[in-house]
């Protein structure tokens, strides 16, 4: 199998971190095979100085751009020819990635979406979390449909947090957005260069805007601005 970098693009996650990494770090791949890539967002808490004490990660600093800017830059320094996107909130369980990773199967122009919504309901309507925002919720649909009717693609989970990549894309594609829409722009010129998108069953575990869920309203707006506008242009 090949090498896999995980991304963590990290902001003011400062009470998350030494969990997370460890989960990150416990992670069974063959040797030489994982290597954990987190990049601090300009945090204004004490995240870059927890990062800096994990000796086997490889740590980046930039000053806040948003999370598409992070994602693009521990990318450009990854030596994997996969890449997975772990956010450091914890809402993802980090064994999903080692799933992911063996649903490549070495294919090639391949990428693997963790969805939390297999099966879907009625074979269209997405389960609901407890605990999960509902305009978050009500979005994954919009998006389900409009990715449906603007790409023909049948994407159960948009807004997924765990989406697998291979590198070389990102060597022939620019990704121009800076924040969390960045993850729509990749969706949509995936597809546009002919791309598999591969959906497995992770789990998920919510977390609200009081535990410092960081996602709003106005992401939205952008991410649906994104879906429709990559479809029309480059």
């Amino acid at each position: 199998m090949k090498k896999i970098s995980i991304i963590v693009p990290v902001f003011n996650e400062e009470k998350n971190l030494n969990k997370l990494f460890q989960k990150l770090l416990n992670l069974k791949f063959n040797k030489n095979k994982k290597e954990i890539v987190a990049v601090n967002d300009g945090s204004s808490d004490n995240s870059f100085n927890i990062l800096k004490k994990f000796k086997k990660i490889k740590v980046l600093n930039q000053r806040n751009q948003g999370k598409g800017k992070a994602v693009q830059l521990g990318i450009s320094k990854a030596t994997g020819e996969h890449v997975v996107v772990q956010d450091s909130d914890l809402e993802y369980s980090p064994k999903d990635i080692v799933r992911m990773y063996k649903a490549t199967k070495n294919l090639k122009k391949i990428s693997i979406y963790g969805s939390r919504y297999l099966p879907l309901y009625f074979g269209f309507i997405p389960k609901y979390y407890k605990g999960q925002n509902l305009s978050s919720y009500f979005a994954n649909i919009v998006f389900i449909f409009l990715f449906f009717l603007l790409y023909q693609r049948l994407i159960t989970d948009p807004l997924t947090g765990y989406k697998l990549y291979e590198k070389n894309f990102f060597k022939n594609n620019q990704i121009k957005s800076k924040g969390f829409e960045a993850d729509h722009e990749i969706t949509a010129k995936l597809i546009k260069n002919n791309y598999k998108i591969i959906e497995i069953p992770i789990n998920y575990k919510p977390r609200t805007k009081a535990e410092g869920k960081k996602i709003n309203f106005f992401d939205g707006l952008k991410a649906l601005y994104t879906i429709i506008i990559y479809r029309f242009f480059n």
